[in-house]
Order: structure tokens, then C-alpha cells, then sequence
């Protein structure tokens, strides 16, 4: 398989930086660019403790209630859009983000893995948010963690 250059995309300003350098990577090593926008579920309030943990609706945290696969869907297209990127693949993925990631850069073989240093997720921290610094624990390829500023 080619190479691939895999970037996780939440709307975020550091996302958006990130995907600014994934296409310069990419570009320059004639790599594939998979845009990824992860929709993550938290467990419901309330929801009950079971034998093997909690038992109960999940709820989605990052996207709108309605559909949130059709919402990753239209911020993965406006992102291309704006980027100029029409040629990038797009993936929604469900679950845990740093998880997704690390699993979508598996499945294509990924030689990197470009994320924001912070984004729109549920949880954030003062540093690195909690996908990033997750995602540098679970990936099996190099990650990047770029901040807006950047």
C-alpha cells in the first residue's frame, strides 16, 4: 500500500493548524492524506454500575445529537473545502478518538499521525489535550501535536 499521512480534524483552530502541516507532509512525501473527524460517546449520568463497569446509554459527546455522523461528515467536507483538499479521503470514526486514530493509521499503513494539541472534546487539559496525549500512547506510528500558534 502507499503511504498514508493520517490527520485527526475537530473544527478547532489547533485542528486546523494540524491539517494545514498534514497536507504539507503529505504533499512533499507523495503520501495519501486520510482526514479523520472521531465521534466520541461518554457514558450517560445516568447510567449503573455493573460487574464489569458502568451499564447505560452513551451519549455523544463531540458532535450534535441528531446525527453525529452526519455532522463529522459536513466538518470533514467544509474542512477539504477551505483547505483545498478535495483529494483527501474523509473517515467519521465512533468511539474513543486516540483509539480511532491510532487504529485508522494501522489500517492504512499510516507513516504519521497529525493531531491539535487541543480541541473541541469534552475533557481538556492545560497542556495537551486528552486525544493527543492519549493517541502518543496507544499509536503504533510517529505523532505529531501541533498547537495553533504553531
Amino acid at each position: 500500500m502507499d503511504k498514508a499521512i493520517v490527520c485527526g480534524v475537530d473544527g478547532s483552530a489547533d485542528s486546523q493548524a494540524a491539517l494545514s502541516l498534514a497536507a504539507r507532509i503529505a504533499d512533499q512525501l507523495g503520501a495519501r492524506l486520510v482526514l479523520a473527524n472521531a465521534v466520541e460517546y461518554a457514558q450517560s449520568p445516568h447510567a449503573v454500575a455493573g460487574a464489569f463497569g458502568p451499564v447505560g446509554a452513551r451519549a455523544p459527546v463531540t458532535a450534535t445529537p441528531d446525527d453525529p455522523v452526519q455532522a463529522g461528515e459536513q466538518l470533514l467536507e467544509t474542512m477539504v473545502e477551505q483547505a483545498g483538499l478535495e483529494q483527501a479521503e474523509r473517515r467519521v470514526i465512533a468511539g474513543f478518538a486516540a483509539e480511532g486514530l491510532a487504529d485508522l493509521a494501522e489500517e492504512h499503513d499510516a507513516e504519521l499521525i497529525v493531531v491539535g494539541s487541543r480541541g473541541r472534546g469534552a475533557f481538556r487539559s492545560p497542556s495537551f489535550g486528552s486525544v493527543s496525549a492519549s493517541l502518543i500512547g496507544v499509536a503504533r506510528c510517529p505523532v505529531v501535536v501541533v498547537s495553533a500558534d504553531a
